[in-house]
């Protein structure tokens, strides 16, 4: 690189030259200062529309694998339920009483995956619907029960945290959430209709006793014996 001399000139024609010679260097430099604001700027444009492009790819996976834990867990509580009922000739009075029992009918007692909530929807026979119908036929997971005379009243238990829980029989489970889903569960695409139950993992009612059975009844009354 050429060094410039700062020494004084001699003669006006000289500092004239000088003058422009620090006037090219400086427009050289700004020049410079320009292509690189102008490559930083397509860069993080570039970066932002990759950005937006994959966002609602990583949101979507992220809610399929939510969907993926949902049924894992639902069908695990629908396990916990068939071998419960079986054992003991009755359905659970709640999603409790699984764990109280001895040997344990359930591993654990998981959260709802989409509403990150231990609620769950509870499946009665009031609230059961068939298998793959569509909203509208059978009866949905929320609707208002008709008023039966019940012998003796229900107890309600309470866990050691949260509201009170409200007795069974316990048939399913299912989310509280009333969003659409992106996956298709036995016909229904809002997680509030897929109920996870005996049928939903092909183990059937079965002869297993009344099934339903009596708040109150000892375990294993007019069913299976337990263990």
């Amino acid at each position: 690189m050429r060094q410039i001399s700062l020494t004084a000139p001699r003669s006006p024609a000289g500092l004239g030259v000088l003058h422009r010679k620090i006037q090219q260097i400086a427009a050289r430099r700004e020049r410079v200062r320009g292509y690189t604001l102008a490559a930083l700027l397509i860069g993080i444009t570039v970066m932002m529309v990759l950005i937006a492009a994959v966002l609602p790819l990583a949101s979507t996976e992220a809610q399929r694998e939510k969907e993926e834990e949902l049924i894992f867990r639902g069908r695990q509580y629908a396990e916990g339920i068939r071998i419960f009922r079986r054992r003991f000739g009755r359905y659970p009075n709640n999603l409790q009483e699984m764990m109280s029992v001895r040997p344990r009918c359930l591993r654990r007692l998981w959260k709802d995956p989409i509403t990150n909530s231990e609620e769950w929807g509870i499946v009665t026979p009031q609230t059961l619907s068939p298998i793959g119908a569509p909203r509208g036929i059978g009866a949905g997971p929320t609707p208002t029960p008709t008023p039966t005379p019940t012998p003796t009243p229900k107890p309600v238990f309470k866990d050691e945290e949260g509201p009170p829980r409200p007795t069974g029989p316990v048939m399913g489970v299912y989310s509280l959430s009333n969003k659409k889903s992106i996956r298709i569960y036995e016909g229904r695409d809002e997680y509030d209709l897929w109920q996870f139950t005996e049928q939903s993992i092909g183990g059937g009612a079965g002869p297993a006793g009344p099934g339903i059975g009596v708040d109150g009844a000892p375990p294993g009354a007019g069913g299976i014996r337990p263990k």
